[in-house]
């Protein structure tokens, strides 16, 4: 794909993330919780969105905008990096909301699919809890990264870890997942 078209991309979906994220951003209301980018990089230039939520309830797969850019099943919005050179150079996953650290997992070697077993899909992740039944998951953290425990504190930015590739994945990335009251959301089509 030609550079220009490649950065026509980015920021088209830069553009439909920002949206998402302010649909879902009311002050107040506990039914919405706003949403800041999980991720300390450039969206389009050190990161890139690469799958979405599966959107399909059958056993197919179509992104919130009823395109290719999911897998059946798939439950987060991947936020990758090109490649595991720019992992080495260590992006912060951070909070997208204040909340409290509900669950951690760290210790989960940096080896996807050839390294990790089937219960360990999510890999080394860090889970919210805030308010009105929000939560928020951040998976496939880099082994040793993780920088909070159970019960922290956190605001909007605060680091939670570094991009990495453990659990079952086949790039470095973090899948970033949004639910309410146990259901997934789609940040790119919350309704």
């Amino acid at each position: 794909m030609p550079p220009e078209k490649e950065r026509e991309n980015a920021r088209s979906l830069i553009g439909r993330f920002s949206l998402a994220l302010a649909l879902l951003a009311a002050p107040a209301a506990a039914d919405t919780i706003s949403l800041a980018f999980p991720v300390d990089c450039t969206l389009g230039q050190d990161c890139f969105l690469q799958q979405f939520p599966d959107r399909d309830p059958g056993p197919g797969a179509r992104d919130y905008a009823c395109g290719p850019q999911s897998y059946d099943g798939h439950t987060g919005t991947d936020i990758r990096l090109a490649d595991f050179e720019a992992m080495a150079q260590g992006y912060a996953v951070i909070a997208a909301a204040p909340g409290t650290v509900f669950a951690t997992r760290d210790g989960l070697a940096d080896g996807g699919l050839a390294t990790a077993t089937q219960d360990q899909g999510c890999g080394n992740a860090v889970i919210l809890d805030h308010a009105g039944g929000w939560r928020t998951a951040y998976c496939h953290l880099a082994q040793g990264s993780v920088t909070v425990r159970v019960g922290d504190i956190v605001e909007t930015g605060t680091p939670l870890g570094l991009i990495g590739y453990s659990g079952l994945t086949e790039f470095p990335h973090v899948d970033f997942q949004v639910l309410r009251d146990g259901a997934l959301v789609d940040p790119f089509n919350p309704t």
